[in-house]
């Protein structure tokens, strides 16, 4: 995937480009910095060394896009896109974002929601959901703006981290509910970059 740069309203630049291998310390400061309180309502322990190194390699050979967010060379933005493989579900894929509350409200979600829409347009995919547990109610709000609706929750069927049950909630969007948010998005980028999309420009 082309590595792309978003410039924030803020006036920062953000890198958004493929997760390697050799992000793995970059990977393992940046989960290490979310609290526990938040961390237990992801679906693995993204502190382990063996799980973090097993993902970059799942992006290197392609099975699931991930792509990561980078200011001033550390990561503020996570997000993967793993395509449906069964054929009877195929044009539609699973969107995960991890942004942290510190970076919240800066525009970096809908840069790599941007981002991500881009991928699943030229993936051909038709829509995409997002799962996630009751708790994540910043990930509620931001799917929301993003054209998200949710399709159905499921009590107490995960357990977090803890082991406790919580209810999974499921949310889809069809792609063109994505586009349509596109000038929400925008407002969250320097529009100078228009030429490809709000706030974009493309980069070898």
């Amino acid at each position: 995937m082309k590595k792309k740069s978003f410039r924030l309203k803020n006036n920062n630049t953000i890198i958004i480009r493929d997760l390697t291998s050799k992000d793995l310390k970059k990977s393992l400061e940046f989960f290490s910095a979310i609290p526990e309180s938040k961390r237990r309502f992801f679906r693995s322990d993204v502190t382990n060394e063996k799980h973090l190194n097993e993902r970059a390699k799942q992006s290197e050979a392609g099975k699931i896009v991930r792509r990561i967010s980078l200011l001033d060379n550390k990561i503020v933005g996570d997000a993967s896109l793993e395509v449906e493989s069964d054929s009877w579900k195929s044009g539609s894929a699973y969107l995960r974002l991890v942004v942290p509350g510190t970076h919240l409200g800066k525009g970096i979600q809908y840069a790599m929601a941007k981002d991500m829409y881009d991928i699943a347009h030229d993936k051909k995919l038709e829509k995409i959901t997002a799962k996630f547990m009751r708790p994540q109610k910043d990930l509620l709000d931001i799917y929301t703006n993003l054209g998200f609706k949710i399709e159905g929750v499921l009590p107490d069927y995960v357990h977090d981290l803890k082991g406790k049950e919580q209810d999974l909630v499921i949310m889809i969007a069809p792609l063109e509910e994505l586009r349509s948010a596109h000038g929400f998005i925008g407002d969250w980028l320097d529009n100078d970059h228009s030429s490809v999309g709000p706030g974009e420009t493309d980069r070898k």
